[in-house]
């Protein structure tokens, strides 16, 4: 940092200019990140702390540490740094938060004059990342919103612009939409970026009566998520590992297990808007109650086939990649898995895909399976609400899936993995149902008559619902 990328010259600057290099935490080397930990610490970009921190809300990128660095070493008083950088600085949750403080630790302000976003253009060729670029001055005085913010987009039947072209010629394919963007929830929260004077949205904002969850933790998905080949007289299965699935590499077992601790599951994929039909199978070896894993001794006793399928995967279980994995599988049983509780299997959950570009919502329960009926398990490429009402599972699913909603999360989050994470929905401010109040009532009865067109592929008659339903969320949050 202070070497390799130093300039030649030694000094302050009246400008400094640049594209930092853009690399999430995760792919620097541990001994980069352990020589570079310090200076992470002393900016205060590590703004969250233990349990949010290793769920992914530490995931910071390379450039956030970069352009503090270039304004602390680099700039004079009053200096202006101009950086191409990676927009989830602006749209991210927890990871971005420490940067949104704008400030070089306890030292100087850095005020953000203003931010332009070319998500949408691509600037780079054969990249698909998620472009933007800050303007700031280093200072004294402190960032003030709403910041300018230009959203630049290609016109209409506009296809990828050639990446030699002049500013001139490229301007002339692009469109721009001027914004202002300000912090949503609290000062180093996401930008929401709205139209200057936009306030019909800003009222949904407020705080969830609702405890937004993730799925359940499955690492790594080659080991624990299955394909039922077959189900024996005696009403064990017989099961196929999905060795596909996941990013490390798991040998191929077809194996006898019981029935009792695999369960339909629903992923990211597997959810449509108002249906979500299980495609896979999860091995669930972990007590909701207890929120830790079933002892050893009761897992040999009464699933001895199961545990015997997972001495199988022993070591790579005993190696997995999560720290916070890890460690309770060492502090408890090695085949210990995370993010299960009560809510888990609930009787009713709301669930949306957690990677994507929109909210997509669709109210889960049981499903009839070849082995009877089972609780569907939401998988950790989902978010839910749980609840044990059915009618409260689709008023929460009406609100979700309606336009005014999906606006409102567009605003501050951005499109891609963490989209929709459970914590977009902190911001949301939806009302403790109420069974005696007639429009939250008429929400979840459009919410189910929508699963049901759906399953009935009555896609005409679901639009003319959803815009009943549009209107009926803009009354409840007055919009």
């Amino acid at each position: 940092m202070k070497n390799v990328f130093a300039p030649m010259i030694a000094g302050n600057f009246d400008f400094v200019v640049g594209n930092p290099p853009w690399i999430r935490w995760g792919y620097l080397s541990k001994e980069y990140r352990k020589a570079a930990l310090e200076m992470w610490q002393d900016y205060g970009l590590f703004s969250l702390k233990g349990h949010a921190a290793r769920l992914g809300g530490g995931e910071k990128d390379f450039s956030m540490l970069f352009t503090y660095a270039a304004a602390d070493h680099y700039l004079c008083r009053n200096g202006k740094l101009g950086f191409l950088i990676t927009q989830e600085v602006f749209k991210s949750k927890g990871a971005g938060e420490g940067f949104r403080k704008f400030r070089l630790g306890d030292r100087e302000s850095l005020m953000v004059t203003k931010a332009h976003d070319l998500v949408s253009v691509q600037p780079f060729e054969g990249a698909a990342n998620k472009t933007a670029a800050i303007f700031l001055i280093k200072g004294r005085v402190e960032t003030r919103y709403p910041v300018s913010y230009t959203l630049w987009k290609r016109k209409k039947g506009i296809g990828r612009i050639p990446t030699d072209l002049k500013l001139k010629d490229a301007v002339r394919l692009l469109e721009r939409e001027e914004l202002e963007a300000r912090p949503i929830g609290k000062t180093t929260g996401s930008w929401q970026t709205l139209k200057a004077g936009d306030v019909s949205l800003s009222k949904i904002e407020g705080k969830n009566s609702y405890q937004p969850r993730s799925g359940a933790g499955a690492d790594p998905h080659g080991v624990f998520w299955l394909e039922v080949r077959n189900v024996l007289s005696n009403g064990d299965l017989i099961v196929r590992n999905l060795v596909e699935e996941g990013k490390r590499k798991i040998g191929r077992v077809e194996d006898r297990i019981e029935a009792d601790l695999v369960f339909p599951a629903v992923r990211g994929r597997d959810i449509k808007r108002w249906g979500a039909k299980p495609e896979i199978y999860i091995l669930m070896v972990q007590d909701p109650d207890r929120r830790e894993p079933y002892p050893e001794k009761r897992i040999k006793k009464d699933w001895p086939y199961t545990y015997n399928y997972l001495t199988i995967f022993k070591d790579v279980l005993l190696s997995r990649g999560s720290r916070t994995v890890r460690e309770l599988a060492e502090r408890t049983e090695f085949y210990a898995m995370f993010g299960i509780g009560k809510y888990t299997v609930a009787r009713y959950k709301v669930v949306w895909k957690r990677m994507a570009s929109d909210l997509v919502a669709a109210v889960i329960s049981q499903d009839k399976t070849p082995f009877g009926w089972k609780t569907i398990i939401p998988t950790d490429t989902t978010a839910i609400f749980a609840t044990g009402i059915e009618d409260e599972a689709h008023y929460l699913c009406a609100i979700i899936n309606s336009t005014a909603v999906r606006d409102f999360i567009k605003s501050f989050s951005s499109a891609g993995r963490g989209f929709g994470t459970p914590s977009v929905m902190e911001n949301v401010g939806i009302p403790k149902f109420d069974l005696k109040n007639k429009l939250h009532q008429k929400l979840a009865d459009i919410s189910r008559k929508c699963h049901q067109l759906k399953a009935g592929s009555k896609d005409n008659e679901v639009s003319k619902l959803e815009k009943e339903n549009d209107e009926l969320v803009k009354k409840l949050f007055g919009c």
